[in-house]
């Protein structure tokens, strides 16, 4: 009933149908969403991860500082992050993202670090949990 009136004309019965699909449309998903019962949602767990999109860097002894993006999925928004096994010359900064742990290490070699292939180690932490990544740094002789 429409102000008193039933519904006769076509346009106020389509535009009654139309109502319905798309209260159906928007209604179905929620409620397949929240399961419903409206029962509570637990999300996976988040498992700690360290990873780089090059396992190999080539760096300059005496030369300019390489930048290396370094992704960390974490359960919190920050992590430790450390180094080991870097070669005497080689110096690391790490720059966290304002958003999460993920940032971009800096590695520089002064001119006395001796030429070779290493093996440093990343090691991130968070929330009890620790991860660990090996990558091969080859540093170079200056030129």
């Amino acid at each position: 009933m429409c102000g008193g009136y039933p519904l006769t004309n076509p346009l106020k019965r389509s535009l009654r149908s139309y109502q319905s699909v798309v209260v159906t449309a928007v209604a179905g998903p929620i409620l397949a969403l929240s399961g419903c019962g409206g029962g509570q949602f637990t999300p996976a767990p988040i498992t700690l991860s360290v990873s780089l999109s090059n396992k190999v860097i080539n760096l300059q002894a005496g030369g300019m500082p390489i930048y290396i993006p370094v992704t960390i999925v974490a359960p919190t928004e920050t992590a430790m992050f450390n180094i080991k096994s870097l070669p005497a010359g080689v110096s690391e900064n790490y720059k966290e993202s304002e958003s999460n742990p993920s940032g971009l290490l800096t590695l520089t070699a002064n001119s006395s670090t001796v030429p070779g292939t290493y093996t440093p180690t990343i090691i991130v932490g968070s929330s009890g949990e620790t991860a660990s990544l090996d990558f091969t740094l080859i540093v170079t002789a200056s030129h």
